[in-house]
């Protein structure tokens, strides 16, 4: 099942990296189709997992953290994946949110007058900027 495939994908490579895109059950065919051609264009193999009901992606792409180059090619493939899902229609995460992995990608849903806004609520409720700095809304020239 989807549970048992995380740790069955330690046969493969050694570490993972599971992204967490959204788009429309509509799209669900052509987008897997072309998460499976991001693999290949960045030489890694990605295992489909995801939740076919609510359009909820988790291509997990296997690499080996001790490769530097494979690192550099996973982050490349996993912000195109979900650049991907947010040109189908979707969102760069459907459940795990954006923390401090997806900052840069927030920039495929948002423009910068959206994250501006968002930076201004947070100061509302945070004038000190002291509940979790520097996550969730990316400065400014951290999209750029």
């Amino acid at each position: 099942g989807r549970k048992g495939a995380f740790g069955a994908v330690g046969q493969v490579r050694p570490s993972y990296l599971c992204c967490d895109g959204t788009v429309p059950r509509t799209k669900l065919p052509e987008v897997l189709a072309k998460v499976m051609e991001i693999g290949k264009k960045y030489d890694l193999p990605i295992g489909n997992v995801f939740h076919a009901g609510d359009g909820n992606l988790h291509p997990l792409i296997m690499f080996d953290e001790r490769d530097p180059d494979e690192k550099k090619r996973v982050l490349k493939a996993s912000s195109e994946i979900l650049k991907l899902c947010a040109d189908a229609g979707g969102t760069i995460s459907g459940e795990h949110g954006v923390g401090l992995e997806k900052l840069r990608e927030t920039s495929f849903i948002f423009c910068e007058q959206d994250l501006e806004f968002e930076r201004a609520i947070k100061k509302a409720f945070d004038p000190n900027d002291i509940m979790n700095p520097g996550k969730m809304i990316p400065e400014a020239v951290c999209i750029q």
